[in-house]
């Protein structure tokens, strides 16, 4: 467990910089205060009881001098409020300490937070279909929280070992025989629970997996509720979610219950040994009263600290593998990062409708060839349409042409230049998208239509709905300001795609990509998108994935995609002709 403590505290420090040893070093000091404090009841008691031989110990001495030394007396009085005031400040130095650990927890998980979902939303599309979302939000979301946490236990080992270490030293000097006893005692209770921590690393790297499990299955679930009920298939869906939080409820509570057999042995068995102590000091250790009596209040608090020592291993063996977690993903992530994204000294590429060409394009997915040396050029202005049976490649076609898909050969030009010494963020902001099921966002229908272009103007969103037959937005009660609902579900399929193609024409993209754009209109919606579409041509390039013949019919060509091959034609398909 210490190696991986070592890390973790680096990792901190990486984040927050030098207020770490300062964090460090308020602890010490809190820790020597709270010794100091309960070290002045020594004196205190003597001088109150008038205890034989008061002011032979090296603690009421130290006191002593250092009250004469500021010219006050050596009185019960004085004692007690060189005690007070020492507590006094200790309880300003422990929420200073506190304040900083809080704050450098939080931002401690809020850093790891932004670093993950950086990594993903930089890494190239590839990342995201190789990997369940469910996994890739726990690691995102639930497990830098549960970082935080092993901050938070660690931030805890840290105060409980300068406490005991800082208690230790002060009996030490009062009594020492009675401390090695204590420490003994102490040392055998560690030596009995150690498997416990042991176990609780495991449970934590299994709650790991499970917590993504369920983050995944929930949110696959959630967003087919649809089909679940659909089918009626409520019963499945809940099982099969009630399966993986059942595992979850096992595993923690055979963590929860091993922190309590810890705190029981290290609490029952404390409770003994000051008994004990209280026994056998005066009569076989020939330890005084007051001595004894300050000996046990120190150890009446360190017994706490102690068995918090534990628990706090027991705890943060259980979230410890939560490192391990984010640090892979945003490893992996980083790795596959779109190093071209902000290329330094990348091709700037100019205004206008784009051209397009695929020069001997082959892209293999596993042992599959999905594109087999695709050759096809697209004229500025032009509208094509690809269409072609499911699984031929139309997708993952429109996927090179925007950069998306890592092509194993061949090359891809943007108006003559080769895609990758574009800076490719330059080229999809000139990109209008709209997919089949498009993505709107739990906001305004005005916050949806600025998600590209935030500082777009009013205008320029009402000629947007206009050409996108979505003027129905302004007859809504609440107008651009109607909330959409999660994903869009508060609006028909049809307004979904209406509003999602405005937003794609913001702009006047140099490029307006349709995948099955039009599939969710009836016939009279989609005849005015048709016309609308139409009368873009020429103004920027058009592509389109669809098989509906109104579209087709107003496209400059069409090309046909089988096996990974291309066929083209003039708008009517049985003009087809190999090329």
């Amino acid at each position: 467990m210490l190696p991986s403590l070592l890390r973790l505290f680096r990792d901190v420090y990486r984040v927050t910089g030098r207020r770490l040893p300062l964090l460090v070093i308020l602890t010490f000091l809190n820790a020597l205060l709270d010794g100091a404090a309960v070290a002045a009841l020594l004196p205190l008691l003597k001088a109150v009881g008038g205890t034989p031989g008061a002011g032979d110990d090296r603690v009421t001495q130290s006191i002593n001098t250092a009250l004469t030394w500021f010219g006050f007396p050596v009185t019960a009085s004085a004692i007690a409020a060189f005690a007070i005031g020492l507590m006094a400040f200790g309880v300003i130095v422990f929420l200073a300490q506190a304040y900083l650990g809080a704050k450098l927890q939080t931002e401690y998980v809020a850093a790891w937070q932004r670093r993950l979902f950086a990594g993903y939303f930089g890494s190239e599309f590839g990342f995201f279909r190789e990997r369940r979302a469910g996994d890739l939000i726990s690691a995102g979301i639930t497990e830098p929280v549960r970082l935080g946490g092993a901050f938070y236990q660690a931030n805890l080992i840290l105060s409980s070992v300068l406490f005991i270490g800082v208690q230790i030293a002060v009996a030490l000097v009062i009594a020492p025989v009675v401390v090695a006893m204590l420490f003994g005692a102490g040392t055998f209770l560690f030596i009995v629970s150690v498997g416990l921590v042991r176990r609780g690393l495991v449970v934590g790297e299994e709650m790991t997996v499970v917590n993504a499990d369920l983050q995944s299955d929930a949110g696959e679930l959630v967003a087919g509720a649809k089909f679940v009920k659909a089918t009626a298939t409520e019963d499945r869906a809940v099982d099969r979610l009630s399966r993986t939080v059942m595992r979850l409820r096992d595993l923690t509570f055979s963590n929860a219950f091993d922190v309590q057999i810890v705190r029981a042995i290290f609490e029952y068995a404390s409770g003994f040994v000051v008994i004990l102590l209280l026994v056998a000091g005066p009569t076989l250790l020939a330890v005084d009263v007051g001595t004894v009596v300050v000996i046990v209040a120190m150890f009446i608090r360190l017994f706490p600290k102690v068995t918090g020592l534990r628990q706090c291993q027991q705890s943060i063996s259980l979230v410890l593998p939560a490192f391990d977690a984010v640090t892979l993903m945003a490893t992996e992530a980083e790795g596959r990062a779109e190093r071209s994204l902000a290329a330094e000294g990348a091709e700037r590429l100019g205004a206008g409708p784009a051209s397009i060409a695929l020069e001997n394009v082959h892209v293999v997915i596993g042992e599959r060839t999905i594109l087999d040396g695709i050759d096809l050029t697209i004229k500025a202005g032009e509208f094509v349409v690809l269409t072609g049976p499911t699984g031929a490649g139309k997708t993952t076609l429109l996927d090179c042409m925007l950069g998306l898909r890592r092509i194993q050969s061949g090359m891809v030009r943007i108006d003559g230049q080769n895609l990758n010494t574009l800076a490719v963020a330059d080229w999809r902001r000139g990109v209008g998208y709209l997919g089949q099921d498009p993505m709107l966002f739990h906001a305004s229908i005005e916050d949806n239509l600025r998600w590209i272009r935030p500082d777009t103007t009013s205008e320029a969103i009402e000629k947007a709905l206009r050409l996108a037959s979505a003027d129905f937005v302004y007859r809504l009660p609440d107008g651009l300001k109607t909330i959409v609902g999660d994903s869009g579900s508060r609006l028909s399929g049809g307004e979904r795609q209406r509003i999602a193609l405005a937003r794609a024409l913001l702009g006047e993209p140099r490029l307006l990509v349709l995948d099955e754009a039009t599939s969710a209109l009836d016939g009279a919606t989609e005849a005015s998108v048709v016309e609308t579409i139409a009368k873009l041509k020429g103004r920027m390039t058009i592509v389109s994935i669809t098989h509906r013949p109104a579209l087709v019919a107003v496209a400059d060509r069409m090309i046909e995609v089988q096996h990974g091959k291309v066929a083209t034609a003039h708008a009517t398909p049985q003009d087809t002709q190999v090329i």
